[in-house]
């Protein structure tokens, strides 16, 4: 396996600069771990920029993962799509000053080697549902 894909995230928001990946799902580990099969890929963007005065990554992710359906027990594909922009605090006391003026601010501290994937996963492991079901009409059996 080749190295993990490291990144300075405020040299790389100003600088505007991008990133795309693409990579399979067994390579999460934590994921692989929440889900009813390792089967699957990952699709990533990252993109450097400013917001509202800020220095931001914008991701966008698309993957496809299998879960297991609450309702049936059943595994069933599940196509997931992000898109989040954070903000990046330059250390905790900044971000612990954000967090008191906007409570539901998504922010990151500006780790100097921030590993991407881990950023990835993370951002998968969040967007994934609570209990996850086929979409109606989908369960293979009766309840």
């Amino acid at each position: 396996m080749s190295a993990r894909p490291t990144l300075d995230p405020i040299r790389f928001a100003r600088s505007r600069d991008r990133l795309t990946g693409e990579l399979p799902v067994a390579q999460l580990e934590r994921l692989s771990d929440s889900l009813a099969s390792d089967e699957g890929s990952v699709s990533y963007t990252l993109l450097g920029g400013t917001e509202s005065g800020r220095l931001v990554l914008r991701i966008e992710i698309n993957a496809s993962v299998i879960l297991r359906c609450q309702y049936c027990l059943e595994p069933y594909a599940q196509d997931l799509h992000v898109e989040q922009v954070l903000p990046l605090a330059r250390d905790e006391a900044e971000l612990s000053r954000w967090e008191r003026e906007d409570p539901l601010l998504d922010a990151l501290v500006a780790d100097p080697a921030l590993d991407v994937l881990t950023l990835v996963e993370d951002e998968i492991l969040l967007s994934l549902p609570v209990a996850p079901r086929h979409p109606d009409g989908g369960c293979g059996k009766a309840g």
